[in-house]
């Protein structure tokens, strides 16, 4: 119980971000799925709640 507590009060984040993954940034992986994706939301389009506020 004390390690739980102790992980709640911490005001920086355990988990460290790799910055070997930076190379990703630019480039589209699984253009595929990117495509399906884009051409679903062309013909229903987004939820409701997400388009009205």
């Amino acid at each position: 119980m004390k390690v739980i507590t102790e992980i709640k009060k911490r005001k920086i984040p355990i988990v460290t971000i790799d910055k070997s993954l930076n190379k990703y940034d630019d480039k589209i992986l699984f253009q595929d799925k990117l495509d399906k994706a884009n051409e679903m939301l062309k013909k229903v389009g987004l939820p409701k709640q997400w388009t009205t506020k």
